[in-house]
């Protein structure tokens, strides 16, 4: 199974967001997802001015485990609680500061904070969704006093870990995931608070109320305790934003594969270049010898001959070399990379590929999805784009994912693109027209807005399911990303044919 997300990182980088989940009873999954871009041609990116180089160059891929799910709740009750499991670790390594023991407490520590960072996203997000003003009130309620009760039960644990047989690295690192959890719980306060007001329910005051007293002894708990992350009107926050990143780096590291990537086909290339070297060598050769045979004596004939020779042996080589280039690109991935684990066990790989291709070459059915929306058919001309191909082959060996973590259960990884698009605004138009709207007295002037679209088509397989096509509309001018829009089945209605 499959799982994909389309957003917009920041004013020039989207981000492609894929969640790969290995089928059960196979000792392989494997999986294609091929995304389509549609670029209109005034863009003046073409496979002659956007080399393979530079669409890597613009992308950047980061592979991790997914976050095992689990409720706000259970992440402070019962025995086998997240929470309950980190205490213990801390009581290990206070009796024996041993490597085994160390390594114990850093993983339990950043899953712990990397485990209520999903799940609070998930419940939020779960609570948005509901209809009824009572589910959306008892949700609320419930993940903000499930977020207060989380970091009670974890900052009592600072008096275990603050001890002279600690090592102070681990002691550090109690404070970093303590504020780390204290800005991100912040965060999904707002949201909560947010979620609140927009809603009609009765009990509205006292939840944002509420929401907002917890906020605020959040600061002051990060101000009392010394911690730099402290927001202010008065300020740009450098300080907090700056330490929000860098805390969220440390903490998620725990979930990063580690990736060995290298250029596919290498081997094959370098073979064929040989070959193609000894084609060329046996034609000056041959050339050679004729040349001796015609020419008895050497001459000035003989001379020329044997450059000639020489000159359409090095032509016919590298003539060779890249048709043998262009035959190997074909046949194999630009790049294949190798995942492991933290513990280096490997648990798949993924071969990724690049290219142009004509109109002509798409397959029926994304020819179909392109041509979803009639509008951006006008806007953009079918006929006037260019389309780039990138193609990724998942390759999951599904048994490895039960022996990642002795206690938690990985469903996936998921694979996360982010690509810049700051090549493709250089020769738009600028970003902004004068529109005339008359009226009573005459016209007034008023501004309007010049866009652009890209269309990404995405379709994904597995071995064992049908085909699966999404679309998504890239608008954006000459100052960069203005939205993201999913091209519904329902608006291709009118386009398909019968």
């Amino acid at each position: 199974m499959i799982e994909e997300n389309v957003k917009i990182h920041d004013k020039f980088q989207f981000e492609l967001k894929f969640t790969y989940q290995p089928e059960e009873h196979t000792g392989l999954t494997r999986y294609s997802v091929d995304t389509y871009f549609f670029l209109p041609k005034s863009l003046g990116i073409s496979e002659k001015t956007y080399a393979k180089n530079d669409f890597y160059e613009d992308i950047q891929s980061y592979i991790r485990l997914k976050t095992p799910s689990v409720l706000l709740k259970n992440i402070y009750n019962g025995e086998n609680s997240p929470l309950k499991k980190l205490e213990d670790s801390i009581d290990k390594v206070s009796t024996l500061s041993s490597a085994q023991n160390s390594t114990e407490y850093e993983y339990r520590i950043k899953m712990l904070c990397s485990i209520i960072k999903s799940a609070q996203r998930d419940e939020i997000a779960f609570i948005q969704k509901q209809a009824v003003d009572k589910d959306i009130e008892r949700g609320v309620f419930h993940v903000s006093e499930s977020l207060s009760e989380i970091m009670k039960e974890f900052r009592k644990l600072r008096n275990k870990i603050n001890v002279s047989s600690i090592p102070p690295k681990l002691i550090n690192l109690y404070s970093f995931a303590d504020e780390y959890l204290s800005i991100i719980t912040n965060e999904a306060r707002h949201e909560l608070y947010e979620t609140a007001d927009k809603s009609e329910l009765k009990k509205k005051e006292g939840l944002a109320e509420a929401i907002l007293k917890q906020a605020k002894d959040e600061i002051s708990y990060r101000q009392e305790i010394g911690y730099p992350s402290i927001p202010s009107e008065d300020s740009d926050n450098e300080t907090m934003i700056f330490r929000r990143s860098a805390l969220k780096k440390l903490i998620g590291r725990v979930l990063f594969l580690n990736k060995k990537t290298k250029r596919a086909g290498t081997f094959a290339e370098q073979l064929l270049f040989g070959f193609a070297a000894a084609l060329a060598m046996a034609f000056a050769t041959f050339a050679a010898i004729m040349s001796k045979n015609r020419f008895e004596e050497v001459t000035l004939a003989f001379f020329i001959t044997l450059v000639i020779a020489y000159v359409f042996k090095d032509r016919m080589k590298d003539l060779l070399k890249n048709y043998v280039s262009i035959a190997i690109r074909r046949i194999f991935a630009d790049k294949k990379t190798r995942v492991y684990t933290n513990l280096d066990q490997k648990i798949g790989h993924i071969r990724e590929t690049f290219s142009f291709i004509e109109e002509s070459e798409l397959p029926k059915n994304i020819g179909i999805a392109r041509n979803r929306n009639y509008i951006s058919g006008i806007d953009d001309g079918v006929h006037e784009e260019n389309i780039m191909l990138y193609r990724k082959e998942i390759c999951l060996i599904s048994k490895s994912f039960g022996k990642i973590f002795p206690d938690f259960r990985i469903s996936g990884i998921n694979d996360i693109i982010r690509m810049n698009v700051s090549k493709f605004l250089s020769k738009m138009d600028n970003p902004e027209e004068n529109v005339f709207l008359p009226k009573r007295t005459g016209y007034v002037k008023i501004q309007g807005s010049r866009v652009y679209h890209i269309n990404i088509v995405i379709e994904y397989s597995t071995a064992s399911s049908k085909h699966t096509v999404n679309c998504f509309r890239l608008v954006l001018n000459r100052n960069g990303i203005k939205r993201i829009e999913e091209v519904k089945e329902e608006t291709i209605s009118a386009r398909l044919p019968n």
